[in-house]
């Protein structure tokens, strides 16, 4: 008995404040009988003090965080070996903004060992691989990432920190071939592969970029860039035959070499270069994708059986330049109109043409199509959507008319025969009875140098034409073309006088992602109390205010509602 009053001394004389509890349970075990003195001993094995404490400090912890944190240490003191504990005294760092103390706690965890269980083991390591990310310690992340999975292949947030890692690093193909083997399947596994496999092809054209502008006047061939570049992607071909995007990119930089006017795609941001070195980020938050396949459908009576558009994108044009992202921008304000817009979902109500379906004849009989039904139906809503390349046409005294080039448009041939003039569509237009009409273009028609080469075709196409004539003055630009573009409809622009920009951010046309985002909800009650409902002048100063220094266009306010903001939500 003296001994073991002699350790439990010495055990309190060398602990102190709650390890002072457990010696004196440990004193008053010695006077009670057996039975009684076996149903409290559980109480001798720290541990199972400690997690009791840590319990408590939980919900001390969503009062005051930092009376939890000293609780949650107290315990983590008492008991250094369990894992739950030091699992949640380092979320509750983390959680409370210090990174750096969270990290040394977690650290100090043997996670890879077999001592701690499997569940908090996986738990506490995908946590330290993503904080180690957040850090900026990619390479720590990635070794992490790597030891936790051989052990849990399945784990998503371990997962998430290689990519990330090595997207990071600037290791795109690294992450594209681990998608390809790992098992993973699903959404987010697709989404992961193909940013690896964009990412691995956007190396590939700057390298070609490059070798277009050789140092010295030697041309890319004799210096090797070329044939590596060849063979690079013959090679990816080779290991990834079912990857379209690797077949596609040898296509097209083939023929950006035969033809230097040939479509290039555009230039993208590479993480490695553009995302910060810590904190979070995600470079797929900007794209409007995900949020616009998620959004329910509105009710079928709340669409309207008179409304009717045409909405036409235009990427890839037959003889002229891209005009990048027009396909996606057609396609996501299809979606938008009939997910959460009052235009019913047939071909009856909606025609969308892509690219190569967006001739001049195809066009033309649906715009007839769409003023027909204006004719038929005076209260009917009309929709003109077009995403692409537009020309001016300048006249003597201004603007004599505007252009939208269909897809088999030549540099050398643009002229109101072979392209859509827009001084008769308004002719049509303003013959309606209508005043529910609206066209959205998000193009420009000017001559600055995103316009210019299709500006001056157009003025020299024909000569002798009534229609031609020198450019209009600088400073009468916005004047001439706010005129030109008044009648009965409403005309929304992306741009008078500059270029119509594109948000690359999000991969689209900076006036469509906007006008999208408007839809989506958030431009809801910007003239007025929000009523549920967005209309066209509602989105329209949504967009302006996104974009202040552009001079994006309304010719005149339209109470047209197009898209629904709240229920079923």
């Amino acid at each position: 008995m003296k001994a073991l009053t002699h350790t439990v001394h010495t055990t309190c004389r060398l602990s102190g404040g709650w390890r002072l509890l457990i010696c004196l349970l440990g004193l008053l075990l010695s006077a009670l009988p057996v039975g009684q003195a076996q149903a409290i001993g559980e109480y001798s094995n720290p541990c199972i003090v400690a997690r009791e404490m840590a319990i408590k400090a939980v919900a001390i912890y969503e009062r005051d965080a930092d009376q939890g944190i000293a609780a949650m240490n107290n315990a983590a003191s008492l008991c250094s070996s369990d894992p739950g504990i030091a699992f949640n005294l380092g979320l509750a760092y983390y959680m409370a903004g210090n990174s750096e103390r969270a990290e040394a706690v977690w650290d100090s965890l043997n996670l890879m060992s077999g001592a701690s269980e499997a569940a908090n083991r996986e738990k506490a390591l995908a946590n330290l691989a993503w904080l180690k990310f957040e850090l900026g310690k990619d390479k720590e992340s990635l070794q992490l990432a790597n030891e936790g999975l051989q052990h849990f292949p399945s784990n998503w947030s371990l997962a998430h920190s290689k990519i990330y890692s090595l997207f990071r690093l600037g290791r795109y193909l690294e992450a594209y071939d681990w998608l390809t083997r790992s098992g993973l399947t699903g959404v987010r596994a697709s989404q992961w592969q193909n940013q690896a496999a964009e990412y691995v092809v956007e190396t590939l054209w700057r390298k070609f970029r490059e070798c277009l502008r050789p140092q010295k006047g030697k041309p890319c061939e004799h210096d090797g860039q070329l044939p590596a570049i060849r063979q690079a992607i013959n090679l990816l071909i080779k290991e990834y035959p079912q990857d379209t995007h690797f077949i596609e990119a040898k296509d097209r930089l083939l023929g950006a070499y035969l033809d230097k006017e040939a479509d290039q795609p555009y230039p993208i941001d590479l993480p490695h270069e553009i995302w910060k070195k810590t904190g979070v980020m995600d470079d797929q938050s900007p794209l409007l994708d995900e949020t616009i396949q998620a959004v329910p459908p509105i009710a079928a009576w709340e669409k309207r059986e008179d409304a009717y558009a045409v909405i036409v994108g235009i990427n890839r044009y037959q003889h002229l330049r891209a005009r990048h992202f027009a396909e996606r921008d057609a396609r996501h304000m299809q979606r938008i109109l009939v997910q959460r817009g009052i235009f019913k979902n047939d071909v009856d109500h909606v025609r969308m043409r892509i690219d190569q379906e967006a001739s001049l004849s195809t066009i033309r009989d649906d715009l007839q199509w769409l003023v027909r039904q204006g004719q038929l139906n005076p209260g009917a809503v009309l929709l003109f959507y077009f995403a692409g390349w537009g020309a001016p046409l300048p006249g003597e005294e201004g603007m004599a008319d505007a252009l939208l080039l269909p897809v088999e448009s030549r540099p050398e041939g643009i002229n109101p025969q072979a392209a859509l003039s827009l001084a008769s569509l308004q002719e049509s237009l303003n013959r309606l009875k209508n005043v529910q009409a609206a066209v959205i273009i998000d193009s420009c028609f000017n001559e600055n140098a995103a316009c210019s080469q299709h500006g001056r075709a157009a003025a020299a196409s024909d000569k002798n034409s009534s229609l031609s004539g020198t450019a209009l003055q600088p400073g009468a630009e916005k004047k001439e073309a706010a005129e030109f573009f008044q009648g009965r409809a409403s005309w929304l622009l992306a741009s008078l006088r500059q270029p119509a920009t594109l948000y690359s951010p999000g991969r689209q046309g900076s006036l469509t992602y906007f006008l999208l985002k408007g839809l989506l909800g958030e431009a809801d009650g910007q003239d007025q109390v929000a009523d549920g409902w967005v209309d066209l002048t509602e989105a329209f100063q949504y967009v302006q205010k996104q974009l202040p220094n552009s001079d994006v266009f309304l010719s005149k306010p339209l109470k047209m509602r197009l898209s629904k903001s709240k229920g079923e939500r």
